[in-house]
């Protein structure tokens, strides 16, 4: 309709302009309300009359805003584009601000099942209309899927409570332990005092073997001279805990999740001597020219501002 990009940033004006004369019926009250002269009014008129080849005015009478066959038809035209725009402008405002639009997250199966929710629930009450897209993954995998522009934000899990890479930013959010675990039926559960000579033989369920998590258990092992007997490698945690309550072997397992199974008595903590401490440290990582607007921007301040994380058990 309008070829040139200034033409096309005038024009949404001068349908305001248009509509005005239209509602008031009269090009002086419509300038009157605009702010501008009625002459600047009418020269408006006619570029705008010019760029569609019509008359919308009848040149009789012009001063009172009659409409031509062609005017009536902008006019109900005009009404629709203008409310669009406004309803555009309403739209990118609320996703400036963070009330609209979606955020992406990856975490690990221990982060989102026992630390996420609480985090969640309490962010979308201010953001209700929020869409929050959620993956779960190992370490490596969420490093690369933020690497990749696959999602806004990676809760990783590390064994270090530092995290260096250049391509993020990271902000620490906490620490938790992790901790041998038995079925409350297992013969070591019946024992006060558990070796590591006690553990080193019996069947070890594995939980995420690719993961970075079993990695830094390994590790730990191995520095103890303790090679574990692994009879089972599972990726999920819940089926590691039911393999345990039916006593099919041992595991090292977060604490956070297993107070449920604690609580009910099904499953025991070991306290093993001599064991160091496992510890699993938590992170925000995203990329470093990550464009801060709207539902990012008030996530990162949310975390950063309110740091809703209570790790240690």
């Amino acid at each position: 309709m309008i070829k040139h990009k200034e033409a096309d940033e005038m024009e949404i004006k001068y349908l305001e302009v248009f509509n005005k004369i239209c509602e008031h019926q009269n090009f002086s009250s419509a300038a009157r309300e605009l702010t501008v002269s009625q002459p600047t009014v009418s020269a408006q008129m006619k570029t705008l009359e010019e760029t569609l080849g019509l008359q919308l005015f009848k040149r009789k009478h012009k001063t009172m805003g009659n409409l031509t066959d062609a005017g009536k038809i902008l006019y109900s035209y005009s009404n629709q584009i203008l409310s669009l725009v406004e309803e555009a402008e309403e739209a990118l405002k609320h996703y400036k601000y963070g009330n609209t639009g979606s955020l992406s997250l990856v975490t690990s199966h221990t982060f989102c099942l026992w630390y996420l929710p609480p985090l969640l629930e309490k962010f979308k009450q201010n953001y209700p209309s929020l869409e929050i897209v959620l993956h779960t993954e190992f370490t490596p995998k969420m490093i690369d899927m933020v690497d990749q522009r696959e999602v806004h934000f990676a809760f990783i899990r590390t064994g270090s409570p530092n995290f260096t890479d250049d391509r993020f930013h990271n902000i620490y959010i906490g620490e938790d332990p992790s901790v041998f675990v038995v079925s409350a039926n297992h013969w070591l559960a019946q024992k006060e005092t558990v070796s590591i000579d006690d553990v080193r033989n019996e069947p070890f369920i594995v939980f995420g073997k690719k993961s970075t998590y079993w990695t830094q258990i390994e590790n730990i092992f191995t520095s103890e001279g303790m090679e574990p007997r692994i009879s089972m490698e599972l990726n999920n945690i819940q089926t590691v805990k039911k393999m345990l309550e039916i006593n099919m072997g041992i595991s090292v397992l977060p604490l956070i999740s297993i107070q449920e199974e604690l609580n009910k008595g099904t499953l025991k903590v070991l306290d093993v001597e001599p064991f160091p401490d496992m510890i699993r440290y938590s992170h925000l990582i995203y990329q470093k020219d990550l464009i801060m607007l709207g539902p990012v921007l008030n996530f990162l301040n949310y975390i950063k501002e309110e740091q809703p994380f209570t790790l240690k058990q």
